[in-house]
């Protein structure tokens, strides 16, 4: 399976039978690039993405065992999934010190919004995230990427 597009939040996998199948970017134990190939694994609730070991470029996986070649892997820290009428109540009420920042996930901007709370800009950014997250589609579960 190879990663054929790479678009918002959403990531395109092209599988050898020519389908494809759509995942988010939280899936993924790496950082995907348009060609990477992949290898998905599943429980029936969580999916994760692995990238294939590839030969040719010398970089294996550092559980193999390869001594060779330095390995770097990258995890990437993308948008968190959370319920969206959890997050836009916290948003709309608690938003002006940080609540729903640290219900989603995101405990550096939580500190921020606490830091400068007094200033009353926070409360105007929450306002603004409150009817941005309005605006967003949810999943079948009612969750949305904050």
């Amino acid at each position: 399976m190879k990663v054929i597009q790479i678009q918002g939040g959403t990531v395109y996998i092209g599988k050898d039978d020519g389908t494809f199948e759509t995942l988010p970017l939280t899936a993924f134990s790496f950082v995907p690039s348009v060609g990477d190939e992949v290898e998905i694994y599943t429980n029936g609730q969580q999916t994760i993405v692995s990238k294939k070991n590839n030969p040719s470029t010398g970089r294996q996986n550092p559980q193999d065992g390869y001594q060779g070649t330095s390995y770097r892997q990258t995890t990437y820290i993308g948008p968190h999934v959370v319920n969206k009428v959890i997050y836009c109540v916290l948003a709309f009420f608690l938003g002006g010190l940080g609540i729903h920042k640290f219900y989603a996930g995101r405990i550096g901007k939580g500190i921020l919004y606490l830091l400068f709370c007094w200033t009353g800009i926070p409360s105007i950014i929450a306002l603004i995230e409150f009817i941005m997250a309005l605006c967003k589609p949810s999943d079948a579960k009612g969750n949305i990427q904050a």
